[in-house]
């Protein structure tokens, strides 16, 4: 690494400008390195940055623009143009390519019926009620888009109104270089980069903390020239994907980061690791902001430097692979979390605090932003790049990491889509087994009630048990007394008989004195016979009524 106190190469940033990077890179390649590292002079950082990103465009800057005036009072001026009609405008993808299209603030509607006809003599005719019919028609139809665009307008400038206030909040959060940047008035240049890529890119919009990637970009250049840069950066440079849902870019720098820690500084990663400090506690403002959050202006243009010349992956890395490795020893004496989390968070950059600063690094640093505050303190700029460009970090070991972090990814995404597979399931047999559950709680109603319906029907069914029994008894006793009575009837007739038998031979000898004693005997046989033959015929009911029941009874 030459001597950064070694006058400037004007030649060559000449050439690096009028030529390009890629011309001198042919024949000079180390010296433009050389050169990059030592850092790009101030006066055309702005120039030569442009040209190494190739973000140079004349049509991202029309739209940039027109995009800044959106919602004003000159946004509504520009609007207003004759019978409502916009001009024909270009604009520019979220690539930075330019794409033709016409804007109009007014619909055209075809009617499949022409306009009435005209009469020379008698003047316009009336219209005919189909065509008054269509005419309402159509007005109903205009009200309604009118409607419709006025809902539309007043829900984008409520969402605009919301996106600027937003960003005029997030504009308070300060860097060491923000007094500066208040006092050369870059705040409304801030905003307005701001405000327009929040509407250029709708899949990033504002994200917090954007501004510390926009205000070094204002140092050095204008307005629309740092909006183009900033596109360039994030479609090109890959930074877009650091911002976007779920920040995938993000996610992939940590891993490399821990990984590279884990392969260079091995006792450095597994003391962390033990401890739970994992790089995504302190490492996420490094990459978000390009180490703007605390690194002082003089730190962060030099990291700007390095990333539009050798992409940002590579250029982040190092650095926070070199502030890891310089700080190693005093990490390694921490144990608690707290202490190395706020370390790592804000102390990490004081190895390379000046301690006895030259009259020229202290004007270089007030000239760089360091406006008093917590960052009054002075770095050795050209000595920390020179320590991140000598990190040795091979695209070829970059694309592994970025292999297994895929891999990894790949088998998250498989292993999500089996828990989710495996909720679903476990859904499904809940609800499953939330039925089977009612259906036993049905069930087992059911077994109540039919058990208390047996029951009832076993008590029932003894009492008839018992009601048959007690007529089994009774039927038994009518059977005996059935049986008993044709006996009886019939001794009492014989008595009767021998004794009439009897008395006829004591009344023969009484004749006639006694015939109406036995006309009165005769009669009184004959209602014994009548008596005998109901009696007969009560024993035949009652025994075909037994029989009856006794049939009943088996059945």
């Amino acid at each position: 690494m030459t001597d950064p106190a070694a006058p400037v190469d004007w030649d060559l940033w000449q050439s690096v400008v009028y030529e390009g990077p890629s011309a001198v890179a042919r024949t000079s390649a180390e010296e433009l390195s050389v050169a990059i590292a030592s850092g790009i002079p101030s006066a055309i950082r702005g120039v030569v940055w442009q040209v190494l990103a190739q973000s140079k465009n004349e049509e991202l800057e029309t739209v940039y623009r027109e995009l800044v005036v959106r919602g004003t009072d000159k946004d509504k001026d520009t609007m207003a143009v004759p019978n409502g009609h916009h001009p024909p405008s270009s604009t520019v993808n979220s690539n930075g390519k330019k794409k033709d299209s016409v804007a109009s603030s007014s619909s055209s509607i075809h009617s499949g019926h022409s306009t009435p006809a005209t009469s020379a003599t008698n003047g316009l005719t009336s219209p005919s009620p189909s065509q008054e019919k269509d005419t309402e028609s159509i007005m109903k139809l205009q009200a309604a888009m009118m409607a419709e665009r006025k809902k539309k307008a007043k829900e984008d400038a409520a969402a605009l109104q919301k996106l600027e206030k937003v960003i005029k909040k997030d504009l308070g959060a300060r860097t060491s270089y923000s007094k500066f940047a208040v006092a050369a008035g870059l705040q409304e240049g801030l905003f307005g980069v701001c405000k327009a890529y929040a509407l250029f890119d709708e899949g990033v919009g504002y994200a917090q903390g954007m501004n510390f990637l926009v205000m070094p970009l204002l140092f050095n250049m204008p307005e629309e020239e740092a909006f183009c840069l900033l596109v360039r950066l994030m479609n090109q440079y890959h930074l877009r994907e650091m911002f976007i849902q779920d920040m995938p870019g993000l996610h992939l720098h940590l891993y490399q980061f821990e990984r590279l820690l884990e392969d260079l500084e091995p006792a450095l990663y597994c003391h962390l690791h033990r401890r739970g400090v994992a790089p995504q506690l302190y490492a996420t403002q490094w990459f978000l902001t390009l180490f703007a959050y605390r690194f002082p202006l003089q730190l962060v243009l030099r990291v700007y430097d390095l990333i539009l010349s050798e992409g940002l992956e590579g250029a982040i890395l190092k650095f926070g692979i070199l502030l890891m490795q310089k700080n190693a020893e005093t990490l390694l004496g921490m144990n608690d979390m707290s202490g190395l989390t706020n370390f790592l968070k804000d102390r990490l950059f004081d190895v390379y605090i000046d301690q006895a600063p030259s009259s020229t690094s202290r004007l270089e640093s007030g000239f760089f932003g360091s406006s008093g505050g917590i960052d009054k303190e002075v770095y050795r700029a050209d000595l920390l790049v020179q320590d991140a460009c000598a990190v040795k970090i091979t695209p070829e070991v970059l694309k592994s990491y970025t292999a297994e972090w895929e891999e990894k990814q790949r088998a998250e995404k498989e292993r999500e889509a089996e828990l989710e597979s495996l909720r679903t399931a476990n859904a499904s047999l809940a609800l499953k087994v939330r039925s089977l559950e009612e259906r036993t709680e049905k069930s087992d109603t059911e077994h109540v009630q039919m058990a208390s319906e047996l029951v009832r029907t076993k008590v029932e069914n003894q009492e008839l048990q018992d009601s048959v029994e007690s007529l089994k008894g009774q039927v038994e006793e009518l059977r005996n007394m059935v049986e008993r009575q044709p006996e009886e009837v019939e001794k009492r007739l014989k008595e009767e008989m021998d004794r009439i038998m009897k008395r006829n031979v004591e009344v023969q000898n009484e004749n006639r004195s006694l015939e109406e004693q036995m006309a009165d005997m005769e009669k009184t046989l004959v209602e014994t016979k009548m008596q005998n033959a109901e009696i007969s015929s009560e024993h035949d009911n009652l025994k075909q009524k037994w029989n009856d029941l006794r049939r009943a009874i088996e059945a």
